[in-house]
Formats: structure tokens, sequence, C-alpha cells
């Protein structure tokens, strides 16, 4: 009789058991989100701060002044893509109970956008302190063509923002449904997160369509993306995930299989 009243206790007891590194888990995602949310308005900041578009000679002579600032902000943006490979890691662990597909999905659209963010911030910079450096086979070029090469790197990198968009957008999207469907995270997360999606989305395909409202686009992704961003971050950080709703979703994963 003893051994049959302790039993069910027994097996019911590790489901309610706090899940420590579950916790750590969700706390590193709030943690590197927010940390983009700091670093990544600094590191651009820097960009709008010395390029001025339109004018070669002038964006050449602030980057050469403050050649020190420039390469902290391209430090801050490679930080920036580093982060992000992290996250999608992270974000793929905590919601592949929901789908082992869609989040393997979701992660490699954020690692794609990483990728591509790479070509357009890192490389573009760099390719920048070589026009403007001294030496080197550029010496072939006079000191306006150099400039002149200069912001063309700078307002390359413009389009390249919006190509790594579609990619932020589709992470998002795919984000936003799992957390929606996941029963261990508030839907209404996952449907703010569907909507800064869909509010990149349309900034890149709406500035590439209809480049003449650039400055509409811009202002949709604030309105769509930040709320839904910033209230996933702080509540992986603050709350984290229902543990018990989590592990029965893994036991269900595993046993389908998916």
């Amino acid at each position: 009789m003893s051994t049959a009243t302790t039993t069910p206790s027994a097996e019911v007891a590790p489901a309610s058991t706090p899940h420590p590194r579950l916790r750590r888990l969700t706390r590193v995602a709030g943690v590197l989100y927010l940390a983009i949310f700091a670093i990544y308005p600094l590191a651009t900041s820097v960009r709008s701060t010395l390029v001025v578009p339109g004018d070669a000679a002038l964006t050449a002579a602030n980057v050469r002044a403050q050649e020190t600032l420039f390469r902290w902000g391209l430090a801050g943006e490679a930080t920036i893509v580093l982060i992000e490979i992290v996250l999608a890691a992270v974000l793929y662990t905590l919601l592949r109970p929901v789908s082992r597909s869609v989040s393997l999905a979701g992660a490699l659209a954020r690692v794609a956008e990483a990728v591509v963010m790479a070509a357009g911030c890192l490389v573009t910079s760099v390719l920048t302190l070589v026009a403007l450096g001294d030496g080197g086979a550029l010496d072939a070029f006079d000191a306006g063509e150099r400039d002149a090469l200069a912001l063309y790197f700078q307002e390359a990198n413009d389009g390249i923002v919006l190509i790594w968009g579609f990619f932020f957008a589709l992470s998002l999207l795919l984000t936003g449904w799992l957390v929606a469907r996941s029963g261990f995270l508030p839907r209404v997360v996952g449907i703010l997160l569907a909507l800064a999606g869909a509010g990149y989305l349309l900034q890149s395909f709406g500035t590439f369509l209809a480049p003449g409202l650039a400055d509409t686009w811009e202002l949709v992704v604030i309105v769509l993306a930040i709320p839904g961003e910033l209230v996933f971050a702080l509540w992986l950080l603050i709350k984290g995930v229902d543990q018990d709703a989590w592990r029965a979703a893994a036991a269900r994963a595993d046993r389908a299989q998916l």
C-alpha cells in the first residue's frame, strides 16, 4: 500500500519543479534582445552622423576627422551580427517544442539576416575605410573619386538594409506564430511579433516599390515593430515561459517526432 501511494507523488513532483536551465535560457534571450535594442541605435547613429547624403567631400572629411568614432560604430554593428546568430540558436531551443521545422526556419531566417547585415553594415564600412585610406591600389584615383567611392559604399548599405529586412521579417513572422501557438508564452506577444514582422516586410517592399514614401515606411516599422519586440524581450527576461506547459509541449513533440 505504501508503495502504491508514494509512486504517483514521485511522478508528479518533477513536473512542478522549476527548471533552472530553462529559466536561464529565457533570461539569456531577453538580455540578448535588449542588447540589440541598446547597441543598434548607437551604432547606426554613428553612420547617420558622419554620412551626408549627396555630399561625398563632406562625408569623406567627417569620416577622416572622426575615424575612431566610425570604427566604433563598425564594432557595434559587428556585435549586433554576432548577437543575432546566438539569439537565433537560443530562440530555436526555446520554441522547438511548438514545431521543430518552423522554429528551425525562423532561426535560419535570423541567421540569414545577420549574414546579409554583415555584408551591408560591415563590408561597406570596411570598403569606405579602404577608399579613404592612404596608399594601396586606389592611388590611381584622385581624391574626389575616392571620396565618391566612400559615399557610394555608404549609400549602397541603405539598400542592403532593406534586403536583410526581408529575412528579419520572415524570422519575426515565424517566431510570432510559434509564440502564439506555444501555450507557454502569451498569445498576444506572438501577435505583436507577427505585426512587427509585417512592419519590416512593408518597409522593405514599400521602399523598393515606392521609394518616395521611405519616411512613411520607416514610421510603419517604428509603430509596429518596437512594441512587439520590446514586449517579447521584457517578457522573456522578467517572466520567462510557463515551465510546466513548456515541458508538456516538449514531451508531445518528442512523441510525435516533430
